[in-house]
């Protein structure tokens, strides 16, 4: 029998991936923990995203599900590979005994983990997808266009969860800190000036910019503001950010891939400006209160955009825009339409006022 809310003493909180995703839900974890402060609160992530929550105040456990290890070992070894799964969860249930899962993903995946999880009751999003209503005790309806984080907000008051201010509460450590800072110094940036993030790539190639718009803009940044330019970007966008800045005539900075999570989040807090597409990085600039200027296209602002009336988004007004397709059939129009003057005058705007934007 499913406990009354003011029975609840443990908790779990389900939002598995991907970095952005996992970043639009870290303030359930303190919705939940000011309207439970007195009950175990677990979150159940996979590795990629892992960094973000693992230290979180609001949260007593975090628990990493190895899906990419099982993922890796299923083709070889399928029947020890089942039950490597199922132990896990067998465990998870003993250790844990949860009274509540709160699915703020909304997909098989995560609706299948909320069952395995043995959990009492289980809460899922109305605009779940993949068939993981079925897993749901309860689903929440949502209203239309509102932004993810409001959305995952929205999902956590269904049990009463909710907070007077959204925070995400990404804790860094003193060891992290003190890694950036000998980047930032081995580096030479001129802490006196203006420090401009640049992260150039996104997952899907119909949310990218032009390279050698990004030259000309970090360029101009430089040359005509003052500004000191570091590129951020995965392991695997270092060689295409070292390609933009061959194109340059200006020195820049190349970050990608020499930082983990936790170290990107700290660069960000030493930044003036973000600037770049609708990425996980973009994101954790907005939670780290770094000003962002977004350049979107395929995507949706309202619901994807950077989260508060501080930040800058540029998106053309075409009849394709918010298509969604990860690889443009188009020629990529949309984000052709944004021009580099654009992008510059608004980094002259946002460099005029303070980091809050007033």
């Amino acid at each position: 029998m499913n406990k009354k809310l003011d029975q609840i003493e443990r908790i779990l909180i389900i939002r598995l991936s991907a970095i952005g995703d996992v970043i639009h839900a870290l303030p359930v974890a303190k919705a939940v923990r000011e309207s439970y402060p007195e009950a175990e609160i677990s979150w159940i992530v996979e590795s990629k995203a892992q960094d973000l929550v693992v230290d979180n105040p609001n949260l007593d456990n975090v628990i990493l599900l190895p899906k990419e290890e099982w993922k890796a070992e299923f083709k070889e070894a399928k029947w020890a590979t089942l039950k490597r799964a199922k132990g896990f969860f067998d465990e998870l249930t003993r250790k844990y005994d949860f009274d509540l899962a709160l699915d703020v993903h909304g997909l098989f995946k995560s609706g299948l983990t909320a069952y395995l999880s043995g959990a009492d009751r289980i809460i899922g999003p109305g605009d779940c997808r993949e068939g993981s209503w079925l897993f749901y005790d309860q689903q929440v309806e949502l209203p239309d266009r509102i932004h993810q984080i409001d959305r995952n907000l929205t999902v956590a008051e269904a049990i009463g969860a909710e907070s007077e201010e959204v925070s995400f509460d990404i804790a860094v450590t003193e060891e992290e800190r003190e890694r950036v800072e000998e980047l930032l110094t081995d580096l030479e940036v001129n802490k006196e000036q203006p420090l401009v993030a640049i992260n150039p790539f996104t997952s899907w190639s119909s949310k990218d910019w032009l390279p050698d718009r990004y030259a000309l803009l970090a360029d101009r940044l430089i040359s005509k503001l003052g500004c000191e330019v570091v590129f951020t970007g995965g392991p695997g966008d270092r060689e295409g950010v070292a390609e933009i800045m061959e194109l340059m005539a200006q020195p820049a900075y190349n970050l990608a891939g020499k930082t983990n999570l936790k170290e990107l989040a700290e660069v960000y807090n030493r930044t003036d400006l973000f600037i770049g597409g609708d990425t996980g990085p973009m994101h954790l600039a907005v939670a780290m209160d770094t000003r962002v200027i977004a350049l979107m296209g395929p995507t949706t602002a309202a619901t994807h955009g950077p989260y508060g009336g501080q930040h800058i988004v540029i998106q053309p007004e075409l009849d394709c825009i918010e298509c969604w397709d990860r690889v443009c059939e188009r020629n990529n129009e949309c984000m052709k339409e944004i021009s580099g003057e654009e992008v510059f005058n608004a980094v002259r705007e946002a460099l005029g006022s303070d980091r809050n934007g007033s």
